[in-house]
């Protein structure tokens, strides 16, 4: 009975949010067709870094690309990195409850280690099980310029580990002096605490974040308490030539609780996250140099004590080359030096122990433009691996139409190294690692057919299939005794459909998603993928300094074992307002969080958050 009552109150709160929606589309498409009545549409000028590893105007993109800008950012209820990617379409997450809780991505129904995360370009991927906790990102949303959403296999640029997509995030390079603090609290006693600062002297400049999140969790043994810092320093040493220098720190403590149906009441993880990379930019080449470090200690009493480290360093350089009027030729090389430590304090024979490898990549890339309304992309990369050796080629067509209308092909193939737990776990009786483990391979095609209205709006739909094979899956290979094992193949098909208005007063923002995820070895569906994705964003300014924002989600899954989640109904909404206190400019803001108050899991036996308000000032000078 209770279950029932849920969904009819999902049911009910879902109808009112496509009336809403349908309301505002009727709007939007009235819009659209007034804006193509016009006789010239100015051009859209977003630049996208991420497709083709080269600034280019998203009007010359082939591939499936979503930007996330500054001002969709400052516009939204938005508070840390993963908030803003839980709206993008086609992403599903993977929470284990609160944001002191891991929280991982997925892509097109791919696991989270098939995802590639970086910052600037740089690498965020953990060798030791190939992941990126989101939540661990210590970003703050002041100082991010864009969010670069990258879908489909694009192993021929990135390498390894891109066989889902890839997602960039591009921090701001300080322009104008600014300094602000804010300061929120909300419910669960979770406090947020805020500084940031910028200043630009002549050729300098330079951006400085402080943060400090806690709070008392909403069950038992779900508190945490973290602190990050962020440092940018840019500097133009001539016209053509700027160095950054940055530093990214996250500390978290935070309590393990466990699933329901196996809590760990006393359980508790730190982790630690330290990067520092410099980036050299000079005209036409690139170059980043960087140290990724994570350590994570987890602590159930009696029970277990590890403790894991990781560690990346990364050396990337790029350069890029015109061939006459029609050919772009982009290359460069890439080495990456990974190293784990991996110990079990309470019992060393079941330590993973030190490992480490050197990857090492080429590629090659020539954009051809073909008269003015064909882009022909074709790209390489080889990779060499601890002795294996991988090509991964990709090619695409786009096709510029009438009417600012683009349809594109491209087809693709990614893999993925395993990751080194899968590789070197001990044998403790009852599981061991596969040093003999292959790399995860897959096929994937899309057609995307995108129509822009200039600056105002555009519409894009994207079809695509995925295969993949040789994936690494856990398999029992004696009596109570399992292994990783490179058997299972999956075949991915789907459609997704996006679309923007952007006007002086209002932003929309709405998307669908349709997966079918086949997993071909066990000929069930992929577990806690979905089916059906919508997501919306609507941002308000009825009048001067004033903001009312809401994001929605509605998750379809498939419910492949027994108790496995369902679906679920989300909306988060903001309420701002800018004035001055004292010739201080200052806002003032309400932000709710799963204001429905909806009971919902992401992943089985793990609840996530109930309904949470806060409120709080920023102040700027």
């Amino acid at each position: 009975m209770e279950k029932s009552y849920q969904s009819s109150v999902i049911s009910h709160h879902f109808s009112k949010f496509i009336i809403c929606i349908s309301l505002l589309l009727t709007y939007y498409f009235s819009l659209i067709t007034s804006l193509s009545a016009e006789e010239k549409v100015v051009s859209f000028e977003e630049i996208v870094v991420i497709a083709t590893k080269i600034e280019e105007s998203i009007e010359d993109i082939p591939q499936d690309v979503t930007v996330i800008t500054k001002k969709e950012i400052e516009n939204s209820s938005y508070t840390n990195i993963s908030e803003i990617l839980r709206n993008i379409t086609g992403l599903t997450f993977f929470e284990y409850g609160n944001k002191g809780s891991s929280s991982s991505v997925s892509l097109r129904s791919s696991t989270s280690a098939q995802v590639l995360v970086l910052i600037d370009g740089k690498r965020l991927n953990k060798p030791g099980d190939g992941q990126v906790d989101i939540n661990a990102l210590s970003i703050p949303v002041d100082n991010i310029e864009r969010i670069e959403i990258l879908r489909g296999a694009s192993s021929a640029l990135y390498g390894a580990d891109a066989m889902g997509g890839v997602i960039n995030i591009i921090t701001k390079i300080p322009e104008t002096p600014k300094t602000s603090i804010s300061a929120s609290y909300g419910r669960f006693v979770t406090k947020d605490l805020n500084f940031n600062t910028s200043q630009r002297i002549r050729n300098a400049g330079f951006y400085l974040s402080l943060s400090k999140n806690s709070s008392a969790g909403f069950r038992e043994n779900s508190e945490y308490d973290s602190e990050s810092a962020s440092v940018k320093i840019t500097y133009d040493i001539s016209k053509d030539i700027r160095t950054d220098i940055s530093f990214d720190y996250n500390f978290r403590d935070a309590g393990s609780p466990g699933s329901l149906s196996w809590p760990t009441p006393k359980a508790n993880e730190k982790d630690k996250n330290f990067l520092a990379g410099i980036n050299i930019k000079y005209k036409d080449s690139i170059m980043k140099f960087y140290s990724h470090n994570s350590t994570i200690d987890y602590m159930n009493p009696g029970l277990e004590d590890n403790t894991h480290k990781n560690h990346v360093l990364g050396f990337d350089l790029q350069h890029s080359l015109s061939l006459g009027s029609m050919n772009l030729l982009t290359g460069g090389i890439e080495v990456l030096e990974e190293d784990i430590d991996s110990t079990n304090n309470i019992n060393e024979n079941e330590s993973i122990g030190r490992h480490s490898r050197t990857r090492k990549g080429i590629f090659l890339q020539n954009e051809t433009s073909l008269k003015k309304y064909l882009i022909l992309t074709l790209g390489l990369r080889y990779d060499s691996i601890s002795s294996e050796d991988r090509f991964s080629p990709k090619a695409s067509l786009l096709i510029k139409l009438p009417y600012e209308t683009n349809l594109s092909f491209s087809i693709g193939q990614g893999f993925r190294i395993p990751e080194m737990n899968a590789l070197y776990w001990p044998d403790t009786g009852w599981a061991e690692g596969n040093p003999d483990l292959k790399p995860e391979k897959s096929t994937e095609f899309e057609v995307n057919i995108n129509k822009f209205f200039g600056k105002i709006a555009n519409i894009k739909a994207v079809g695509f299939i995925k295969q993949s094979k040789d994936l690494i899956q856990w398999q029992e290979i004696s009596p109570f005794k399992w292994s990783p094992v490179n058997i299972a193949k999956t075949r991915v098909a789907g459609f997704e459909t996006e679309s923007s208005l952007h006007l002086d007063y209002l932003d929309i923002g709405l998307s669908y998603t349709f997966m079918d995820p086949q997993d071909r070895t066990s000929d069930k569906k992929i577990r806690f993928s979905t089916r059906h994705q919508i997501k919306g964003n609507v941002s308000l300014h009825p009048f001067k300094g004033n903001t009312i924002a809401f994001e929605g989600s509605y998750i379809h899954r498939y419910k492949v074992e027994k108790g496995d989640p369902g679906c679920y109904f989300l909306l988060d909404g903001k309420i701002a307002q800018k004035l001055d206190i004292w010739k201080i400019p200052t806002e003032i803001f309400v932000i709710g969080k799963n204001i429905f108050d909806r009971n919902f899991e992401i992943l089985k036996d793990y609840p996530m958050p109930p309904v949470q308000f806060s409120a709080g000032m920023s102040f700027s000078f």
